[in-house]
């Protein structure tokens, strides 16, 4: 009997491992890409990836070059880069959006969520500096968000102070929070307790405040 929903019709546990998928140039055989935002993948910084090692022309290609490309890149054109962050931030709202219908209760809902906002502050970060703020406290990120763009509207007004608080008193200043179930310190997860609804519509909130912010509510 199939244990998970997605295995029912076709998969089991015996089933062989494709071991292909474990090669980044293999997936050219199979013409497919991942969505963002309802955006195909390979329309995705195609400027940059032009000359690429990993835009392989022909299967046979593919031949002999399992261990040519490892899936990263390096030198993103500056307004590739941002796109790609852009639309990696959307995707992750949309997952969100989705499983606070689908899993209003979940701690897998609120880290998405959590995710989702650290990725909006560091696009932010770096369409104003252009470089990738190597950092995931959120109060952290959004007090060097306000200082970089000098904010003053009125409708952002404690999205700072929200998540310095968040990330002090809730994940206790552990940035994994929700996603293992103990940290450093033989410090384990305590939130038992915790309004996930509560949790989910408040960051909902500040993301709808940073993308008005951005000023991309036309394009999500």
């Amino acid at each position: 009997m199939p244990i998970l929903k997605a295995s029912a019709s076709h998969l089991n546990y015996d089933d062989i491992l494709q071991l292909d998928c474990c090669f980044s140039v293999c997936h050219i055989n199979y013409d497919n890409s991942p969505i963002f935002n309802e955006i195909d993948g390979k329309t995705i910084a195609t400027k940059s990836r032009k000359n690429s090692s990993s835009c392989i022309k022909k299967v046979n290609d593919v031949i002999g070059n399992l261990h040519a490309f490892n899936g990263t890149e390096k030198n993103y054109k500056s307004s590739d880069r941002i796109s790609l962050w852009k639309v990696y931030w959307f995707e992750y709202v949309n997952v969100f959006d989705n499983l606070i219908v689908s899993l209003p209760k979940s701690i897998v809902t609120v880290y998405i969520g959590r995710h989702a906002i650290e990725i909006g502050l560091k696009y932010l970060l770096l369409k104003k500096t252009g470089q990738v703020v190597k950092e995931h406290d959120l109060g952290k990120l959004s007090e060097l968000l306000y200082s970089k763009y000098n904010i003053k509207d009125s409708y952002m007004k404690d999205v700072d102070t929200f998540c310095e608080l968040y990330c002090k008193y809730i994940e206790g200043e552990n940035v994994e929070y929700f996603r293992y179930p103990e940290y450093k310190n033989n410090n384990f997860f305590a939130g038992n307790c915790l309004d996930i609804n509560w949790i989910s519509y408040n960051f909902m909130l500040v993301i709808l405040k940073l993308i008005h912010f951005a000023g991309l509510d036309d394009e999500i």
